[in-house]
């Protein structure tokens, strides 16, 4: 088919310009949920066991520390990245599901989805983090701010890689290897506890807070670049 067919066919089946548009647009109802109201519904879809892994930890935490008298600082720490898990597991929840494109459309898109997700689990994890503190540092030999720094750092670190993962691999492979990611952070935390004594010295704590720094700033970027990639998203679809 040439172009001056196509251009006829065009021409003679030319869609009517629309009338009243505005004022049928005006006419639609749009649904009365704010912000606020989307933020608590959204906080409903967060998995229970979720937050059930938060109140274990607490309660775990509180048994040990006050209860059995142990130094649960080294048990919360290690703990730490099962919970940054749960972050990084609902954040490419769209994506694992399929569900990004559908949410690309809705009157929230999915960027407003995955900042109300970051925010309530961002927060309800700083609130559990510092109800922790005070029974992470019970029976310790450390200082508050070094309890602190010694939980936060592997959180960060978990959060960090898991948001780089989920924001580069697809599917369901994302969350297995976030898993991977949050087991070894773990891990490694338990086997330097127990084979170096050096590094939680007064004279390795620089290390400490070096490694919290750079973990603070890559877990900020790596959200950033989440909300970018999203906004990319929508200007695609």
């Amino acid at each position: 088919m040439n172009n001056k067919l196509k251009k006829a066919l065009s021409k003679s089946f030319e869609a009517p310009a629309p009338t009243r548009k505005k004022a049928f647009l005006r006419s639609i109802q749009k649904p009365s949920i704010g912000y606020f109201d989307f933020v608590c519904a959204q906080a409903a879809y967060i998995r229970k066991w979720v937050w059930l892994i938060s109140t274990l930890s607490f309660i775990v935490a509180v048994i040990g520390a006050k209860f059995m008298n142990q130094d649960m600082l080294w048990c919360v720490s290690a703990f730490m990245p099962i919970l940054a898990l749960s972050i990084l597991t609902e954040s490419g929840r769209s994506e694992v599901y399929g569900m990004s494109e559908f949410e690309l459309s809705t009157r929230f898109s999915l960027k407003s989805v995955v900042l109300a997700k970051l925010g309530i689990l961002g927060f309800s994890n700083f609130v559990l983090f510092c109800l922790l503190i005070p029974f992470a540092y019970i029976n310790s030999c450390v200082s508050v701010l070094q309890t602190g720094v010694y939980m936060a750092c592997p959180y960060l670190l978990t959060i960090f890689g898991g948001l780089w993962i989920v924001r580069k691999v697809r599917g369901k492979e994302s969350i297995y290897i976030c898993c991977g990611i949050a087991a070894a952070v773990s891990l490694g935390n338990i086997i330097l506890y127990q084979s170096s004594y050096v590094i939680y010295s007064e004279q390795g704590f620089i290390w400490w807070i070096s490694a919290l720094i750079f973990s603070l700033i890559g877990t900020v970027n790596q959200c950033y670049k989440m909300i970018k990639q999203t906004e990319e998203l929508a200007w695609n679809s």
